[in-house]
């Protein structure tokens, strides 16, 4: 693959203005009556709009007075969840939607049961009927437009199921109402962090634009205005906006397929982004910083659902010419405060909504359906009675269903699946050159950096899916020059730079995971991932429990850990006990080059989100690592050195402290038993459990600071689960409970030693 990133552009200070180019509003002006007249909309099409509507309106009035009691049919049953309305909003919801292919993706909000509603509605408006049973085979005894009822019905069922927590709900009753998702018409899920879901979507798109099987799909982002102050959101228009996604830098020169949806109802949680909490006037001109097309900006009249479709037409005719990203200004209005709890009438007037009001578009549409004659008063009166009544016997059905059992509290917190077995369509890809290679020495042994770049390469040679992303690691290689040489040998589809945005960097690969790849996101240092910490954390820990296992999110995020280097406070933490902290991820930490490559392998190919650190200080440790293939199992210790006296356990950098002090403790004629866990989470606890059975004493060491360490928990269930076999206290040793120093000698003093190691062991004699 050539190298066409380095050009011989040389500075240019002329005198000169840029002007940016003007930004549409409010340009759709036909009304319904026209559109029918001129076959644009056929009365099918325009009352599935409206009934599209109407079942959001219904169900969120639903919700409004469950709070009351007042919703007669489930007047006996106690609603506790989330009461984020979108009613006023349908319009966004519906038109939307209604341009979207069952394929199509969306991500939504906290806000989000309308957005939900419709990209069910309507793919099963579209479905064949070999789709809907195979969506719902318990009607096979259904067919025609009593099947198609059925169906939609269960989508009602399965989401306000889903908004009770049971267990026939969407998510099985994990992640509620402001998580639901369904994967199997595109909808990768609400999310209750405020434009947490936006990076993930630009993830999506990722996947769309190169995977052949996904090619012709767009994403669309649903997000509020509140959103899009947001330091994720603002790195995610960035990071879709990628010259190298199009033009002389690309391989695949097609731009992002996503329309990111800012649906401005003019309220964060009670601040307003226009005169309040931004500078601008519209969002839309948000995107003059990120694209000199302004992606493509635009305000639309959010209260009409037909402005709402026009939009979304034209902005997939841009995307199919590969034009993308897109982002779209929905000028809307929620009726209602934040929550039910926010009365809202401390910070607008009803001469505000009422306004509003005027232009509602439920109300609006029906009067329209009317004006054009189009459907009549006696039509229009039989949908809404249709849509009530099956809302509510979902309604009935969902108070009834069964609760989720106890026993399965902790269900679905990791899968068991993998990817040992490559589908045919991505397995072995084309190389643009011959891999890099690893040099061996004499003894057949290699660095530990070497180590993972050739498990990487190994990975990506096999399995097509697999994609390497990160601050500087295409040309250049990155910080440490892991993956020189892999650009030129996958190419810029599977190996490029991102911008300096560790949160989308993360979200980016969330995205991805969750629509079939396999990314391997680097973050230069570990210190780095408390930037993308809710990527990490609340997305990709997450999702795989709060769907009910509908979706698996297999990633891996490299962490360089550089304690020992002299980099100071916010280049040398080793915080991998904070993700040991996160239920749903894996924490894996090899100590040496061997485990290095085998570990690298199993992270890539487990469905589990995967925080793989890395220890500067072993970058260049050699140790023999076979050319054949090989995987290392995670939650299985290494016993390092066997022992009768003493356990130490220990990872990373500390392992080969705890070999040193092995060493002189034999000289002393201690025997000490060193074990290596190599992932924290899974923990080979039994490893640990047998060795102290057998030596009566414990000391367990890392580089990470001591207060709130990983060590801690090891030391809890050592206690607890061999107590009877203990001669001694279980003693921890870590790094000093202070802030990494730059200096030597304090930094020296500051991380745990074999002295500190030897000082420990000897208490308990």
């Amino acid at each position: 693959m050539a190298n066409n990133y380095l050009s011989d552009r040389g500075p240019d200070f002329r005198k000169t203005t840029i002007r940016l180019k003007p930004i549409p509003a409010y340009t759709f002006s036909k009304t319904l009556a026209e559109e029918y007249k001129a076959g644009e909309i056929s009365k099918a099409e325009a009352a599935e709009l409206y009934e599209s509507m109407l079942v959001i309106r219904e169900f969120e009035d639903m919700i409004n007075k469950c709070r009351t009691g007042a919703y007669e049919v489930i007047s006996d049953y106690n609603y506790r969840g989330p009461t984020h309305l979108s009613i006023g909003q349908e319009a966004t919801a519906a038109g939307v939607c209604s341009m979207l292919n069952i394929t199509d993706l969306i991500t939504s909000t906290h806000r989000g049961h309308g957005d939900s509603i419709a990209k069910g509605f309507h793919a099963i408006k579209c479905m064949t009927e070999a789709e809907l049973h195979e969506r719902c085979p318990e009607f096979a005894n259904l067919s025609g437009e009593e099947l198609r009822e059925a169906v939609l019905e269960d989508h009602v069922f399965r989401t306000i199921a889903e908004l009770f927590g049971k267990e026939e709900g969407y998510g099985k009753g994990r992640g509620g109402g402001m998580h639901i998702a369904d994967f199997r018409v595109g909808h990768l899920g609400a999310n209750a962090i405020v434009g947490g879901g936006i990076p993930i979507a630009t993830g999506a798109a990722m996947t769309c634009r190169i995977d052949d099987a996904m090619k012709g799909r767009v994403v669309c982002s649903f997000a509020g205005d509140g959103a899009y102050s947001n330091g994720v959101v603002l790195e995610a228009l960035n990071w879709a906006s990628q010259d190298q996604f199009r033009g002389e830098l690309a391989e695949t020169d097609f731009g992002l397929p996503i329309i990111y949806c800012l649906i401005n109802n003019h309220y964060g949680m009670t601040g307003r982004a226009d005169g309040e909490v931004t500078g601008v006037d519209h969002l839309a001109r948000r995107g003059a910083g990120f694209d000199n097309d302004n992606m493509h900006a635009e305000i639309v009249n959010g209260m009409d659902i037909l402005a709402v479709r026009d939009a979304i037409a034209r902005a997939k005719a841009l995307i199919a010419k590969g034009e993308g990203p897109v982002l779209l200004e929905f000028d809307t209005y929620r009726y209602y405060g934040h929550s039910l709890s926010d009365p809202r009438n401390e910070y607008r007037t009803r001469e505000e909504e009422a306004r509003w009001k005027e232009v509602d578009p439920v109300a609006t549409f029906r009067a329209r359906l009317l004006e054009a004659k189009i459907m009549n008063e006696k039509e229009l009166s039989a949908l809404e009675a249709k849509v009530a009544a099956r809302n509510a016997r979902a309604a009935r059905r969902a108070a009834d269903a069964a609760d989720p059992d106890p026993a399965d509290v902790i269900k679905y917190m990791y899968t068991d699946t993998d990817s040992e077995v490559v589908p045919t369509a991505y397995a072995s890809p084309k190389l643009h050159e011959p891999l890099p290679r690893a040099k061996r020495d004499a003894n057949g042994m290699v660095t530990y950096r070497d180590a993972i770049k050739e498990g990487l390469c190994e990975e990506m040679a096999r399995d097509r899916r697999v994609v390497l992303f990160g601050e500087d690691v295409a040309e250049y290689g990155g910080a440490f020059k892991l993956s020189k040489g892999m650009l030129e040998a996958f190419g810029r589809d599977r190996v490029f730079n991102t911008p300096i945005s560790e949160a989308c960097i993360c979200g980016a690969a969330v995205g991805m995971a969750m629509t079939g790849y396999r990314p391997v996101a680097e973050l230069m240092y570990m210190d780095f991932a408390l930037m993308s910490s809710d990527q990490i954390s609340n997305q990709a820990a997450k999702w795989h429990y709060m769907t009910g296992a509908s979706t698996e999110v297999p990633l891996v995020v490299r962490c360089s850990v550089g304690g020992g280097k002299g980099y100071g406070g916010q280049h040398s933490q080793s915080l991998e006990s904070m993700f040991a902290h996160i239920p749903g991820t894996y924490v894996a930490y090899p100590s040496n080059p061997y485990d290095a490559k085998g570990m690298i392998k199993t992270a890539i190919r487990t469905n589990n989100p995967v925080v793989f650190v890395e220890g500067q200080l072993l970058y260049n440790v050699k140790g023999v690592v076979p050319e054949e293939e090989y995987t290392v199992p995670f939650g299985v210790a290494n016993i390092v050195r066997a022992g009768s006296d003493v356990t130490i356990v220990a990872w990373g950098p500390a392992v080969t402290d705890a070999l040193k002090a092995a060493d002189q403790l034999a000289a002393e004629g201690i025997s000490a038993e060193v074990i290596d866990p190599r992932t924290l989470v899974p923990f080979d606890s039994e490893a640990v459990f047998d060795s102290v059975r057998k030596t009566g004493r414990c000391v367990v060491v890392s580089q990470c600071v001591d207060i709130g360490s990983f060590t801690g928990e090891i030391v809890s269930q050592v206690v607890a689960n061999c107590f009877d076999y203990l001669d001694a206290p279980v003693l921890k040793v870590g790094a000093k409970n202070g802030i990494a120093p730059q200096a030597y000698s304090l930094e020296a003093a500051f991380l745990p030693s074999v002295a500190d190691i030897l000082a420990a062991v000897k208490k308990l004699y």
